[in-house]
């Protein structure tokens, strides 16, 4: 093993000399690299991003299984089912406590320009509290005076700054569906499809909003199992249970079926999907004119090569060389410039855009198959070159 190795390290770095032999046409070729990885960085971080967001409400969710309506389809147009239901759950084994969970859209109307905006609102039981929120845990009490509210401080800004008000004047008044509201503190979670601006009130405040709610009906059931007891267990014994209106699910499953549903009934998947495809060609198209523009000013030492005795694999493997070099050093800034990207964009848009190892990953692959295709291609001259033809 050391043999080969030595062997290796002994040998010229014809490729290396090659892409550094030209600084600016090297620089040119990284600079295509980088921004063919920065494209497919942009498109791959915010599609993740825009399906994570999805998830937010759920992650929140203080629950092991939840009781939705059989014909849910994601938290956008959630349906009612009794509430009696969710409270048939206490007579099964590994139960530790139900929390009902009141979800509807209302108006937002802002203050000072009396535009009005949707805002998602969610409706909560403060003796046991359903959304795992510092603000709501540490104290949920303080949602029980009738109109009080917390806000999410990463809803889009177009609600004003409330976050601000709230923490110089202690509340901000408003109105919601014509209702009199009053913040009183602020959470973080952020937007999704659903919603572009949240908040948390209690049952009677909620019922308070919205007068044509039925007090008999709930958006979602909240399930907490005891410690030890299985989820798929519990889950298994409560569904037989419940009316062919109900089904119980659990917290990763109900995540699946919202991620699903946007997968499927929008068209924001392939949108990026194609901007990854339009990053990758660009890319193909920068170092494969890159690479056959070097292949053609160096025919003569090609040709002398082969004339010496090596190889065409060994001709084309410098070619392959270099674009693997040009793969590996233009993906650094690349995924450095998409770092900065992300923040920026999790800044704006108030979505969870960050840089993850298998994304980086992905990238990678896809550009080291970008380059060295590419590189592939370039070599089609160097099969066909005769050194005679040169000399």
């Amino acid at each position: 093993m050391i043999s080969p190795l030595r062997k290796l390290l002994k040998r010229t770095p014809v490729a290396w000399l090659q892409v550094t032999n030209n600084p600016v046409k090297m620089m040119i070729a990284l600079a295509g690299v980088s921004f063919s990885n920065l494209l497919m960085f942009f498109q791959l971080g915010l599609l993740d991003s825009l399906y994570n967001s999805q998830r937010k409400p759920i992650d929140r969710l203080r629950a092991d299984l939840v009781m939705v309506s059989e014909g849910y389809s994601n938290f956008a147009s959630l349906q009612t089912f009794q509430r009696s239901r969710l409270y048939q759950a206490l007579g099964v084994e590994g139960v530790e406590s139900i929390s009902p969970l009141r979800i509807s859209r209302g108006v937002w109307i802002t203050p000072a320009t009396r535009q009005s905006y949707d805002i998602y609102t969610f409706g909560v039981d403060l003796t046991k509290p359903s959304l795992a929120f510092p603000e709501l845990e540490n104290d949920p009490f303080r949602l029980q005076p009738l109109r009080s509210a917390f806000f999410d401080r990463n809803s889009k800004k177009q609600y004003g700054d409330v976050a601000g008000v709230v923490k110089r004047d202690g509340v901000y008044p408003l109105e919601i569906n014509g209702k009199s509201i009053r913040i009183i503190d602020t959470f973080s979670m952020g937007a999704t499809f659903a919603a572009e601006a949240n908040l948390i009130v209690s049952e009677n405040t909620f019922l308070y909003m919205f007068p044509k709610a039925d007090r008999r009906m709930i958006q979602l059931g909240l399930i907490r199992l005891r410690p030890g007891s299985s989820a798929s267990a519990v889950q298994a014994a409560l569904q037989p249970l419940m009316a062919k209106d109900v089904k119980v699910l659990t917290r990763n499953e109900l995540a699946e079926l919202e991620v699903n549903y946007w997968k499927r009934n929008s068209s924001v998947g392939f949108i990026f999907s194609l901007g990854v495809l339009v990053g990758f060609v660009v890319g193909s198209i920068i170092v494969y004119q890159i690479l056959f523009g070097d292949v053609m000013n160096n025919l003569p030492q090609y040709a002398t090569l082969k004339a010496m005795g090596y190889t065409d694999s060994f001709v084309i493997s410098v070619v392959i060389q270099q674009s693997a070099i040009l793969a590996v050093i233009g993906f650094v800034p690349g995924v450095i410039i998409s770092m900065g990207l992300y923040s920026l964009l999790a800044n704006v848009t108030k979505l969870t855009v960050f840089m993850t190892l298998n994304r980086a990953l992905q990238v990678l692959i896809l550009t080291f198959v970008m380059c060295v295709g590419s590189g592939a291609l370039a070599t089609r001259k160097l099969v066909e070159l005769d050194p005679a033809d040169v000399f």
